[in-house]
Parts: C-alpha cells; structure tokens; sequence
C-alpha cells in the first residue's frame, strides 16, 4: 500500500510541527549547552536574543493578512516589501548598537556574534509576510517545512560547529542556518509576488490590526529576550546560562504550541468574524486543544526536571531543575481559557492583545528589577508573575466577548484536565519506586508511563474520537491552490467593480 501524505490543508501538519518544534527546541538547547558548557551558553543565548528580539518585527503584517477581508494583490506586495525594509532597519540597529551590547555583556566577543546574525533580519522580514498568506489560505504543509526541515539542518550544524569548539558560535550558527532554510523554502515555493511595492493606502488598510498586533507579538515574543538582556546585566553568566536553559524547556515548547494553536484557530475565526453565533462555537472547539497539548508538556516538565537536567545536563546545571518546575507549574493557568489571541484579532479588539502583552512585560520586569535575584530559581519566580496574575484577567475577556460562563470553558477543558491528574498520578509513584534508579531510566520510564496514561484518558474522555477542531475540514475559498494572488482582488479589478 502506498504511502499518503496529509492534504496540505490538513492540521496533522500543524501537530507535526508542533512536536517536531517542541522536541528539537529541547534536544537543541540541552545538547549543544552540554557540549559548550554554562558559560558560552549564556553569552550565545543574549546574542541570539538580541538578534530575535528585533526579529520580532518580521511579523509586523502577518495577522492582518490573515485577518483582512477581500485582501488585495497590491495589499501583498506591498506587506513583502515592508517587512523586508522593517528587516533592513532592523539589520542595521542590531549592527549599530552591537559594541554597546557587547560592553554590557562584558564579552567583546559578543561584538561578531552581533555582527554575523544582522544580515539575517531582512531575510527574515520577507518569511514573516510569506506566512501570513500562507496561513491565510491554511497551507499548513508549506508553514510545518519551516521545522521540519529548518531544525533539523539546524541542529546538525549546531552540533559540528560546538564539537568543533565554536563556543557560543554555535548558538549564533544553529540559529543562521534556521533562518536561512525558512526563507529559501518560502522564496522557493510561497510563490509569493515579490517585485517591491510600497503603496501608503494598501498598507493603511492593514494597519488597523497590523499596528496593535505588532506591538503584541514584539512584547509577547520579545518579553524574554529583553527579559533575558536584563538578566544577563545582574546575573554571573553561568547562573545566565542555567537560567536561560530553565526557561527554555518550558518556553521553547509552549511557545511552539500557541503558535500552532494561532495557526489553528487565527484563519477560521477571522473567516466567521461577522457571525458571533458560529464564531463562539468554532471557538468553543478550538478552546478544548490547548490543555490536550500544552498542558502535558508543562505539567510533564515540572514532574521530571530534577532527571531530565540530571541525566542530559550534568552537575553543572542543577540549578535549572528548580526555576524549570517553577515556570512549568507557573504556565500551567493559561491553557484553559484558549487562544485568545487569535479570538481577539477576530473581533476587531487587536489593541487587547497589546495591553496584554504589556502586562505579561511590565510585571516579571518589575519583580526582577523590584528583588534583584542571584539565583535561577530567583528568576524564574520573577517571570511567573504573569502567569498567575494576568490570565485570570484574559479568561475574563475571552468570557465576556463570547457571553460564555466559566463552567463553559471548563467543560471543553475538562478532557485535558481529567489526562493531566491521571497522568500525574501515575508518574509521582513510579519516580518514588524507582528513587534509587539511575536518573535518565526514571526519566525514560516516566515520560513513557506519562504519555501513555495521559493519550489513553484524554482518548476515552473525548468519547474515543478527535477533538473537533482536528477534524478534516473543507478547503478554504479564499486563495487556496497555492497562489497568493487566488482569491484577491486585484487593484484593476476594484477599479471595474466600482465603474
């Protein structure tokens, strides 16, 4: 029998890229640090993060491609464009202010580290406006080939480059050579039209929700890299470098998982924006994904941090078990209200994403700056805060813009919750049987019982069938066969319909 790939609009390509992301993410971070050790993990982490902090911006247009009615051609082009200058600028402030971060570092070496990742940035603008159509016309196929392809390659040259004693380089190289296949893949087959535009009045069409969502995800994605940029001005690099990797096992993987989510959830919510009825029943299928994926990989981290530092670290990073369990347990509380990011941009209320996202910037900055702490477990309650204070606020908002009760987000939580306590206790008897075992077979055992229980209950919770919002759906109207003209009305063709 032959072999048969999913659909390209089929969302087994998003839970493909979600694992893959999330596993290569870890195995990246936890093998190439072990191999270049705390010290040169610390001062590769705050250059990349630097680095992806202005990459950030690469999304300016992405959402609103997405969310824009009858998006035009000219709209398009002129999104590419943009990005690819915002990319320039960005190219250029990173290069300019690299001697300043590398003095406050106090490393010269981040100096060239700064310098290699600067070109990048405009490459980067042109893939950000490529995914925004490609997740406009849910071409999940092309948008998984970003980590399906990109991580592997990248952590293959990651690894020669820091068995080669590249040191922090090889931080700086993993991260060159994904950015470099996301954009060969999208220029190779996004078909994306790609002769510079720039015209005011399409881009001040997409800025309605292009302005609050960039602002959004610069905070959202860029809070832990400024938030890494303080730590690295307080902290000695190698409590840096343990803290860095704390926050990573969980925020690497999570952050994949929304990302899935968005990508889920952003194209059909924005195509039932006019209709509030269907809007909060697709919701309320979306809204029962993230604890059937997230929630196991948070939880899952915080029960075997102690073995999974143990066994693929070493000694020298046991401070990252602690502040590890501490940001699981912390992330935990936001997968039971949903996706509200991508709800929000449905709705037309973006600027709530960006008064979010100042909240979760505003509150971890202020503690860390507020108790100044030494240790990684120090840092990881600094980052917590918003965790714990600002999603109740989100599940408030999401309820109250559906007109749902909290009983109503429960239930569709309900099966991921009911996996996740069955999951524990399972896992919590079985360390304790096997406390005097050696700590990567505990690990070993524990996630394979883990994952079993957890899939075997949330199967059965579910009525032994998929969740809803992993079902085949139809293909979608607008541009769907691969070409981002299909399904966009084109300047000319405006011009006829209004004579």
């Amino acid at each position: 029998m032959a072999l048969r790939l999913p659909g390209s609009h089929s969302t087994a390509w998003v839970l493909a890229e979600t694992a893959v992301s999330a596993g290569f993410s870890l195995v990246s971070l936890l093998v190439i640090g072990r191999v270049i050790g705390p010290q040169e993990a610390g001062l590769g982490a705050a250059s990349v993060a630097a680095f992806l902090l202005l990459d950030t911006f690469a999304s300016t247009f992405t959402d609103a491609l997405v969310q824009r009615p009858g998006l035009t051609l000219l709209e398009v082009r002129s999104a590419v464009t943009a990005t690819a200058l915002i990319g320039l600028a960005g190219g250029v402030l990173l290069a300019g202010t690299a001697p300043l971060l590398a003095n406050g570092f106090g490393h010269p070496e981040a100096l060239l580290l700064l310098l290699a990742l600067a070109p990048l940035l405009p490459l980067s603008g042109v893939s950000g406006a490529a995914a925004g159509v490609l997740m406009r016309d849910q071409r999940f196929r092309l948008l998984a080939m970003r980590v399906l392809v990109g991580q592997p390659l990248a952590l293959v040259a990651g690894l020669l480059a820091a068995a080669g004693g590249a040191g922090a380089w090889a931080m700086v190289i993993a991260q060159a050579v994904a950015t470099l296949a996301t954009f060969l893949l999208m220029l190779g087959f996004a078909r994306l039209p790609l002769r510079p535009v720039l015209d005011r009045g399409a881009l001040r069409g997409l800025w309605p929700v292009a302005g609050p969502q960039i602002g959004a995800v610069v905070l959202t994605a860029g809070k832990y890299r400024l938030f890494l940029l303080v730590l690295g001005l307080l902290l000695t690099q190698a409590v840096l470098g343990q803290a860095h990797v704390a926050f990573r096992m969980v925020d690497a993987a999570l952050f994949v998982v929304w990302g899935a989510m968005s990508r889920i959830a952003m194209p059909r919510l924005c195509a039932l924006q006019g209709d509030r009825a269907a809007l909060a029943r697709c919701y309320g299928e979306v809204v029962q994904l993230p604890p059937l994926i997230g929630l196991p990989i948070a939880l899952g981290v915080a029960l075997v941090a102690d073995d999974l530092v143990a066994a693929l670290l070493g000694p020298a990073w046991a401070g990252s078990a602690e502040a590890a369990r501490i940001v699981a347990l912390a992330a935990c509380f936001g997968f039971l209200h949903g996706d509200q990011f991508s709800l929000f941009v449905a709705v037309g209320r973006a600027r709530w994403n960006m008064l979010a996202a100042v909240a979760n910037l505003a509150l971890p900055m202020a503690v860390l700056l507020a108790f100044r702490p030494d240790t990684a477990a120090g840092a990881a309650l600094a980052w917590s805060a918003q965790s714990l204070l600002v999603t109740p606020v989100l599940a408030w908002l999401v309820m109250r813009t559906l007109s749902v009760s909290p009983l109503w987000l429960l239930r569709r939580a309900a099966p991921g919750l009911v996996a996740a306590a069955a999951m524990t206790a399972a896992v919590l008897p079985l360390q304790n049987a096997m406390a005097d075992a050696a700590p990567l077979l505990r690990l070993l055992a524990a996630i394979a019982l883990g994952a079993a229980v957890f899939v075997a209950v949330a199967w059965l919770a579910l009525g032994r069938r998929l969740p809803p919002a992993l079902l085949p759906r139809a293909a979608p109207s607008r541009g769907a066969g691969g070409d981002p003209s299909r399904g966009m009305r084109r300047p000319a063709e405006l011009a006829a319909q209004n004579r």
